[in-house]
């Protein structure tokens, strides 16, 4: 935490800076951080506010300015009727006072704008922004402030098995016996804070955010575009992918937004790369079809592919499939018989 805590901190007390932008994908620590932030800082500023899930809130932006003029008024009430009414308030409060702003799970430019103002001018006030989009800063747009771009790391092998052993046995090492497993687990995690926290309590949260994640994509080409990479294009390289969706998907431009979102990232050598709880969070959406594969849209597990093709019924909803019948062969009891 301290590593990450130093690197952000530098950035907000840079007086170039007036926005730090807090990016990763879903379960990474980001509001954890910014937490930490908050907590070290707020003492410096004349007044302060952490709005937490602002994509969730019930009342609406307007609830939203409310809450964010209560915490810089010091809790003093102010009749608000509308939200270009209370962005001309907030305005009006960063531009006077010295205040320290939390803004978490900001991803699109009508959030900012209503939250911060548009106006230019000078201000010591500072804002950190918690988002998963890595290009955040095209969702400024006509908001004036500066933005510092921080994108936090995941977590390497040590750090992941010290999280897991805290959660799974209160303790910093794994306990005895546990070890290799645990390592195991770790890995498996990917540096995921949440993943990690999720597994050492036997909890099934992180799906459930990822699942957010997805559901959040804007264009529903842009959710098959990753369905489909989840299930057949991890590990290929980005032109190929691009050659063969491009048509159907868009390719081009769905995977800058998949990046954007941190829900894909591409390799030295252009391939492209997922997280494995990220691929198995779109395989589990597939799953959620049918349990009859031959219902699916995509069919990926060899030994399915094998079945609904020996099977010859045909299909009317399955859009890809992906069969190596070396797999096969290894896996069954039974003689494989040849498809035709």
């Amino acid at each position: 935490m301290e590593d990450r805590i130093e690197v952000i901190n530098f950035g907000l007390k840079h007086d170039l800076y007036n926005a730090i932008a807090i990016c990763v994908m879903g379960g990474s620590g980001k509001t954890t951080v910014a937490q930490c932030i908050y907590n070290l800082n707020n003492k410096d500023f004349k007044s302060s506010s952490f709005i937490q899930d602002i994509g969730k809130q019930p009342d609406g932006m307007l609830g939203l300015q409310k809450q964010l003029l209560r915490d810089l008024l010091g809790g003093k009430k102010i009749k608000i009727s509308n939200v270009s009414e209370a962005t001309h308030k907030i305005e009006q409060i960063l531009h006077m006072k010295k205040v320290l702003i939390v803004l978490d799970d900001i991803d699109k430019h009508e959030q900012l704008s209503a939250l911060l103002g548009t106006k230019a001018f000078p201000t010591q006030s500072k804002i950190i922004i918690i988002t998963r989009l890595l290009d955040i800063q095209t969702l400024f747009g006509s908001v004036s402030l500066k933005c510092h771009v921080n994108k936090i790391k995941l977590l390497d092998d040590l750090e992941s098995l010290e999280l897991l052993s805290w959660y799974a046995f209160r303790s910093k090492t794994p306990m005895e016996g546990f070890k290799e497993l645990a390592i195991q687990l770790a890995q498996y995690c990917g540096g995921n804070p949440l993943a990690l926290k999720v597994l050492g309590d036997l909890d099934c949260n992180i799906q459930s955010v990822l699942r957010r994640c997805f559901d959040s994509l804007p264009l529903r080409s842009h959710k098959e575009l990753f369905l489909h990479i989840a299930c057949f294009f991890v590990g290929e390289y980005e032109f190929v992918t691009e050659m063969i969706l491009e048509e159907e998907l868009y390719a081009k431009s769905g995977i800058l937004t998949l990046i954007r979102r941190s829900l894909l990232t591409i390799s030295a050598n252009r391939k492209l790369m997922m997280h494995q709880l990220l691929q198995e969070m779109g395989r589990s959406i597939l799953c959620e079809e049918s349990k009859d594969p031959t219902k699916r849209s995509r069919v990926w597990h060899d030994t399915e592919s094998y079945h609904v093709l020996r099977k010859g019924d045909g299909s009317n909803t399955i859009e890809g499939l992906t069969l190596d019948m070396r797999k096969v062969e290894q896996g069954m009891r039974s003689e494989v018989r040849q498809l035709k």
